[in-house]
């Protein structure tokens, strides 16, 4: 059974009760209905330009795909773009979202085209925590901008595999705003509900001045017992997700703003404490206790004439504030471009010039300093990790004829350890005729290591399974450091190279009177790819450590489709079909991800201010490791069912079931829990 505190039980009867009183003051204001999608998208190019010209394969994710179910986590939207996977659970490596299969760490995440940082390197293992896409309210969301493939052309290191941009809703011209209360109920009593509180306001202050606000309150309760996994304790813990974020506009002259913005989060694990009557732990934690996320910014944008400048200082820090106190991690980047059309050979052209400054800081006592020696025998340091970085950038837009349009980009990134790196990118888009696209490119992606990856002083212990390569040394489970500890030790490595890739993809899509179809190839080498290598017995310890090891290779194809069955009835499918992910060195299956998933969706709008979504998920079998072990787990379908009506123009309701056939995936094999048949219900109100 579900236990829900009187605190929460009070605190979700208050924001009920305000909703219901905004809701009937709304009435008889100027309703804030959402947004009609734009065409236009922002982060494929240096500039802004219609999603039919994109130089890049890319999805956008509206603001009516937003509102149709509760948003908990940001990750469950994009798992239904095509080439995305993950999102799939509540926490574990199967929350996170992977572009064309890479990790994690190869994604750079956009708000309004600024960067936020990581907040991996303040977990003990950089793959251990939650990935950095929840620090927003939902309600504040326009659109998601997802990018795949290389793009350090333009982004720099962390775009290796692609980009998620993540669009807010403008300061509005006269004050108004929105709030958005969810409840989900899984039907196993012993797993936890989940409470949602949303809200966006803005408005002018004067003809001058704009303010808007936001926030957002998650809270999932922790599942009860073990979680049905028997003789196991891997239940999943409660979690808390709370943010906060201003923004101020000053609006200098009709064609220059400044804008001023500030944030605050903290994400927390809660019930992680509670013990079985054997003794053993009840739940299983996923990342930091809890994790402190704070920025603040200050942008600049001006148009002179047919010019348009945008220059950005953004400061962002992580902060563990509950397993050891002070770990955390900063960035501080200054970024700027200009973005000019002009005409050369009687060619239409539209340039994008720029450049930025980073710094990245690391304090993590858990892992800096942890090992008494490095490998080489001298001793360490737990001083803080930082490193800086300066790039220059430029894209170029050529427009051959009025249906050809080739675009050039470069960027030179400069590292004060790794020097120089260069990143190209040549993309073509062409239109046969009017209702066909063709477009296809070649781009070089990289990424430099990381604070702990390029320090011997950064390591982490082993009990075991990231020792099994030194086996052949003669290492045994029963081997004993100098310091008397069992495992080894695993550090990072001065001496690497940046890990590098080149992508090449081709695709073409049709268009017309609401009917669409398309499909897109990718082919990805890397090199220097960045993994544990046994090193051996030094100075009485046993060690591991990063080194520039493999090469690998990715194929795969997207593809998409849209049928207007009916004049009221839409079928929208997206599919991923990974052909290969294979590491060249070893051999081995490169990368846990399903061979093939669908996201399939039939969207029928009954009435006026009725609609309701059916929608299909289907995940292909996938390679799962456990310590030294593989194997697969089995693919399977779950199927959703939502309901959206809107009352009037300031009150929206919904509903729905997920996971209506309550397929488990813990039953299939799989190393992570979907959590279930979960009903929902909440509403909008727009003031």
């Amino acid at each position: 059974m579900v236990r829900v505190s009187t605190r929460g039980s009070l605190s979700l009867a208050v924001s009920l009760a305000c909703a219901a009183m905004a809701t009937v003051t709304a009435q008889a204001q100027t309703a804030d209905t959402p947004a009609v999608l734009s065409n236009v998208v922002v982060t494929a190019s240096g500039t802004a330009v219609d999603i039919r010209e994109a130089p890049a394969s890319i999805s956008v994710i509206t603001r009516e795909d937003i509102e149709r179910k509760p948003v908990t986590s940001i990750a469950e939207l994009l798992s239904t773009v095509p080439g995305v996977t993950g999102g799939l659970s509540g926490t574990g490596a199967q929350s996170k979202i992977r572009l064309r299969g890479l990790p994690e760490k190869y994604t750079l995440i956009l708000v309004d085209g600024k960067r936020q940082g990581s907040s991996a390197a303040v977990n003990y293992r950089d793959d251990l925590g939650q990935q950095d896409l929840d620090w927003i309210s939902p309600e504040m969301i326009e659109r998601i901008e997802v990018v795949r493939g290389p793009m350090s052309s333009l982004y720099g290191s962390d775009a290796m595999g692609g980009v998620i941009n993540i669009i807010t809703r403008k300061i509005a011209k006269n004050w108004s705003g929105s709030s958005t209360i969810n409840y989900s109920k899984p039907s196993d009593s012993e797993r936890g509900d989940t409470r949602q509180l949303g809200f966006n306001i803005s408005g002018p202050l004067s003809d001058k001045f704009g303010l808007r606000l936001g926030g957002n309150y998650t809270e999932r309760a922790s599942d009860e017992g073990n979680g049905g996994f028997p003789g196991s304790y891997q239940s999943t813990a409660g979690q808390r997700k709370q943010n906060f974020n201003a923004l101020l506009n000053w609006q200098l002259t009709p064609d220059q703003v400044i804008g001023f913005e500030a944030g605050q989060g903290t994400q927390r694990a809660t019930g992680s404490d509670r013990r079985l009557a054997n003794g053993n732990q009840a739940i299983g934690q996923w990342g930091l206790s809890k994790l402190d996320h704070s920025n603040f910014g200050v942008s600049h944008e001006g148009r002179w004439g047919d010019v348009r400048s945008k220059l950005n200082l953004v400061h962002n820090k992580y902060e563990d504030k509950n397993d050891t106190v002070g770990n955390n991690s900063s960035e501080t980047a200054l970024d700027g471009r200009v973005d000019m059309p002009f005409k050369l050979f009687g060619l239409d052209q539209a340039l994008t010039l720029g450049g930025q400054w980073r710094r990245e800081q690391l304090d993590n006592r858990d892992t800096i300093g942890l090992a008494p020696i490095d490998y080489a025998g001298n001793p360490v340091t737990s001083s803080a990790l930082s490193a800086n970085t300066w790039a220059l950038f430029g894209e170029d837009q050529i427009f051959l004829r009025e249906d050809l349009a080739l675009t050039l980009g470069l960027r030179m990134d400069h590292h004060a350890k790794y020097g120089n790196n260069w990143s190209p990118r040549a993309y073509l888009v062409y239109h046969p005729q009017a209702e066909w696209t063709l477009r296809g490119g070649v781009s070089r992606g990289f990424r430099a290591p990381g604070l702990k990856e390029n320090s011997p002083s950064a390591a982490t212990q082993s009990g075991g399974n990231g020792c099994r390569s030194l086996a052949g040394m003669g290492w045994t489970s029963s081997s004993i450091n100098g310091d008397g500890t069992r495992g080894c030790y695993m550090v990072g490595n001065p001496d690497l190279q940046p890990e590098t890739s080149t992508n090449f993809e081709l695709g073409t899509s049709w268009d017309r009177n609401g009917w669409s179809l398309g499909t897109t190839y990718f082919h990805t080498n890397f090199k220097n790819k960045i993994d544990y290598q046994a090193l051996g017995l030094y100075n009485g310890y046993w060690w591991t450590r990063m080194a520039n090891v493999q090469s690998a290779r990715t194929r795969g194809l997207e593809g998409s489709f849209k049928v207007p069955l009916a004049k009221n009835l839409e079928w929208n499918t997206n599919i991923t079909k990974m052909l290969e992910s294979k590491n060249l060195t070893t051999g081995a299956s490169l990368l846990a991800v399903p061979k093939l998933t669908v996201y399939s969706s039939l969207q029928w709008r009954l009435q006026a201010a009725w609609s309701a979504t059916l929608s299909l998920r289907h995940t292909g079998k996938e390679l799962v490791t456990t310590g030294t072990a593989t194997s697969f787990a089995k693919a399977y379908t779950t199927f959703d069912v939502s309901t959206n009506y809107h009352v009037n123009d300031t009150l929206t309701l919904r509903a729905g079931v997920v996971n209506v056939s309550d397929k488990q995936t813990r039953d299939l094999g799989s190393n992570y829990d979907n959590g279930g048949r979960t009903y929902f219900v909440g509403l909008t109100a727009r003031f």
